[in-house]
């Protein structure tokens, strides 16, 4: 009788099934060897995997590092569960057995003592407090990207705070990202913190491109809040969502100018 079973990262096995088509189930089968594999301590190469899931050895060194990101948000939302789950057996032990509040007066709009925080409310305090980048999608992609091109992206849990008080659309900061990491000019690429507290990122704003709809590229200006492509005479071309932009960029369907061509 076979009596072992398992917990895995199963949103993100459904989130490959679900949104990146016959490649992503390819990609969500690989995960779940690889998974296996840690749980068991059978470790194996780039190669071995790359043969193993019939992808070339670049394409198992992504995947493997993307796993790894995972394997970590998950983990880490099981310890701080474990640690609220144990701050809540503990409070309730250093109760007292007969303590009520029944009898005792209430100041209506006073509060002189702040309320404990019940279980949820204390599991949230401490996630969004510590080590909110774990459930923060858009900031783990973000930074999923600028390590991609970059060996020193920094701490990610102090690039969080800047992340969080950046307001600009995340797909544009990771073109952004994409562009300045790759920047010839750019000798020695600041890590995630400065790129977002320094504002490094605002010349790296899409604003003039060439965009290829069909079989024709059309340039334009690109308004990065209301994300219009208006043509050099000032006539609409379109509206472009961030999300597209990012895609149109892995197509090489998008190119960024300095000026806009004559």
């Amino acid at each position: 009788m076979r009596m072992n079973y398992k917990t895995y990262p199963t949103d993100y096995v459904q989130e490959l099934n679900q949104s990146r088509g016959v490649q992503g189930r390819k990609k969500s089968r690989a995960f779940l060897e690889y998974w296996n594999d840690m749980e068991h301590g059978d470790h194996n190469s780039y190669g071995f995997y790359a043969k193993s899931w019939e992808v070339s050895k670049s394409t198992a060194h992504v995947w493997i590092d993307e796993f790894m990101k995972e394997i970590d948000v998950f983990l880490g939302h099981w310890d701080i569960r474990n640690k609220r789950h144990y701050n809540y057996a503990k409070n309730q032990a250093e109760r007292q057995p007969n303590e009520t509040n029944a009898n005792k007066p209430q100041n209506i709009g006073v509060c002189n003592n702040p309320p404990k925080r019940q279980p949820n409310e204390d599991f949230n305090y401490y996630n969004n407090n510590t080590r909110g980048f774990l459930f923060d999608k858009d900031y783990i992609d973000f930074y999923f990207i600028y390590s991609r091109n970059t060996n020193y992206p920094g701490s990610k849990t102090e690039a969080y705070e800047a992340f969080v008080n950046t307001h600009v659309n995340v797909d544009l900061l990771k073109l952004a990202a994409i562009k300045y990491l790759n920047d010839q000019n750019v000798q020695k690429p600041v890590g995630v913190k400065k790129f977002l507290e320094n504002e490094v990122y605002l010349p790296y704003m899409p604003k003039y491109m060439k965009v290829k709809s069909g079989n024709e590229w059309y340039q334009g200006t690109y308004n990065d809040k209301t994300y219009e492509l208006k043509a050099p005479d000032g006539g609409t071309l379109g509206t472009i969502p961030p999300k597209m932009l990012v895609d149109l960029f892995e197509k090489g369907e998008i190119m960024y100018l300095k000026e806009l061509e004559k």
